[in-house]
């Protein structure tokens, strides 16, 4: 017999769920905010998946849980530690960081469930105080993929139409593509992302 047989731990039945009860809603949206930032709806799908099995274990009405969810959330947004404004403008402000277009940007905040004002307020905060365009965002995407003027100039007519579509394809226009990836050198693509091209 094997010295470690009898070492050998019988697995523990499985524990029932607990019942989806205000406080433990709370703690779980609590632990769930202090890992990530978050929507208000993506919140509240977490909730509702993470109790899925203890609602079905106590045979409740999937109604009843999504309105204890609802008051948790109201009461998180009333104290503001969940507040979708602030999540689309600070996803506006990192996407853009990356060179993301505006079609893109606000097709992400789409995505995330936040209203279509959401959105608007984030994207002329974007563009009215952070004076955020297409053109510096298409500048930071190829300074960042080292595209266009970025790479060797003798295969610049090369890999133009491959760049090109990648450009478009990320929400930028063709036109505006084109006339940034063949820009002689990489220090006027720097001057639009740094504010110094008109």
């Amino acid at each position: 017999m094997d010295e470690f047989d009898d070492k050998k731990k019988k697995p523990r039945p499985k524990r029932p769920p607990k019942d989806v009860t205000p406080r433990l809603l709370r703690e779980q949206a609590l632990r769930y905010l202090d890992r990530f930032a978050t929507t208000t709806l993506k919140l509240r799908r977490h909730l509702f998946s993470k109790n899925a099995r203890a609602i079905e274990f106590h045979d409740l009405d999937a109604d009843t849980v999504f309105a204890l969810i609802d008051v948790e959330i109201e009461k998180l947004v009333r104290a503001g530690l969940l507040d979708d404004q602030q999540y689309a403008d600070d996803k506006a402000r990192a996407m853009s960081r990356y060179g993301k277009s505006k079609r893109q940007i606000e097709g992400k905040l789409f995505s995330l469930g936040l209203t279509e004002g959401h959105s608007d307020h984030a994207m002329t905060e974007l563009v009215e105080t952070e004076g955020y365009t297409d053109r510096i965002g298409a500048a930071k995407y190829i300074r960042k993929r080292r595209f266009g003027p970025f790479k060797d100039p003798d295969t610049q007519s090369d890999r133009l139409q491959k760049e090109l579509l990648t450009l478009v394809r990320n929400g930028y226009t063709y036109d505006l593509a084109e006339k940034l990836l063949t820009m002689e050198t990489a220090e006027e693509i720097e001057d639009i992302i740094f504010g110094d091209a008109e």
